[in-house]
């Protein structure tokens, strides 16, 4: 009986111990996959957003040069091309104002605050200070012959929003390529300390 009592014990531990260590691997197992998964889900995500945020910033960019264009060449009247390219203008402004908010709001939860101010108060303010020279150009036809073409804008300044817009299309994309996005942007893990207000719309 003696005998087996350390052969029971043995028995007995080793079969708590390898229960406990495999419960232990297993958890772990578990925890890279739930990891791996989450990330990979936000990768997704923010691919999603990029896409979205992306070709509404190329679509305004694109509306706004196209009207400028056609305004510039333009003479003592709007030509038929220009009040056409106001309308997709002013439609794709609805589509930018109303999803405004939406998409700062994912910028900064999938890429971060410093790409989400970005947007908003350089390349959205960029925005706003060109269509209004935009606008004013239409404006213009309103006063009479001889007064529309006195005044452009800088097609330098032009330029520089679509540069500024292409590297913030990049710097989206080499985020998504590290996988630093989502929960995995650094002040994602503290609690909020701003709320985004005062965004550039119109």
């Amino acid at each position: 009986m003696k005998e087996l009592i350390p052969v029971v014990a043995g028995f007995l531990l080793t079969t708590v111990l390898g229960g406990l260590l495999g419960f232990f691997f297993q958890r772990r197992t578990w925890a890279h996959q739930h990891h791996v998964q989450t990330r990979d889900q936000e990768r997704e995500r923010a691919v999603l957003v990029f896409e979205e945020v992306s070709r509404l910033l190329d679509k305004r960019l694109y509306r706004l040069r196209l009207l400028y264009w056609s305004l510039a060449t333009d003479t003592d009247v709007r030509s038929e091309r220009s009040e056409s390219r106001m309308e997709d203008y002013r439609q794709v402004l609805y589509e930018w104002n109303d999803s405004i908010n939406r998409n700062l709001a994912l910028i900064q939860q999938y890429f971060g605050i410093a790409l989400r101010d970005r947007l908003d108060y350089r390349i959205g303010a960029a925005f706003v200070e060109l269509g209004q020279a935009v606008e004013a150009m239409w404006r213009r036809f309103d006063s009479g012959p001889g007064t529309a073409s006195r005044e452009r804008i800088n097609d330098v300044l032009l330029t520089d929003l679509g540069s500024q817009i292409y590297h913030y299309n990049l710097d989206m994309i080499r985020a998504i390529q590290g996988g630093a996005v989502g929960w995995l942007v650094v002040e994602n893990s503290r609690p909020l300390g701003r709320n985004g207000e005062n965004h550039q719309s119109a």
